[in-house]
């Protein structure tokens, strides 16, 4: 997973884009290892751990109507959460995290990883399997993956 950072970095970087990020599974992993490249100040403009429904509320604007309807994790509240945290800090691009890592309860492996780019937002789920840092380490590379494919995409769709 070294290399995705690095590959992020160098994206961002040619392009002058901005990014952040709010984690809610990932418990600030994807943050941190955005930040394990030297220089990552220049486009991380910042990341939010919302883990409880009331920061995901209070700090990313989730509406407390959708977590009760659709639940913490679910599509609807994962974008929320991805254009809560790009309009807090106007970056670029945002990406978000909501899913049960378990060790325990139903639906462990659950995870929306969204993403918005200047354009849209795009909101994917995933089915993870293994102990609870096993999904979250999934979570994190997936989420790197994700992102780094996105903002490919997005340059080449507006070239």
């Amino acid at each position: 997973m070294k290399i995705l950072p690095k590959d992020l970095s160098k994206i961002l970087l040619e392009n002058k884009f901005t990014i952040s990020v709010a984690e809610s599974c990932s418990a600030g992993g994807i943050s941190s290892c955005i930040c394990s490249v030297p220089g990552s100040s220049t486009y991380f403009l910042g990341g939010i751990v919302a883990y409880s429904n009331l920061s995901k509320q209070r700090d990313l604007g989730v509406r407390e109507e959708d977590i009760k309807k659709f639940s913490e994790v679910s599509d609807v509240v994962a974008k929320q959460m991805s254009l809560g945290v790009k309009r807090k800090f106007n970056s670029d691009f945002s990406i978000s995290t909501t899913g049960y890592s378990g060790p325990d309860g139903l639906d462990v492996g659950k995870v929306f990883i969204s993403i918005s780019n200047p354009l849209e937002t795009v909101v994917k789920k995933y089915d993870f399997k293994g102990s609870r840092q096993e999904i979250t380490n999934q979570i994190i590379e997936t989420s790197l993956q994700n992102l780094i494919s996105e903002i490919k995409l997005f340059i080449f769709s507006n070239k």
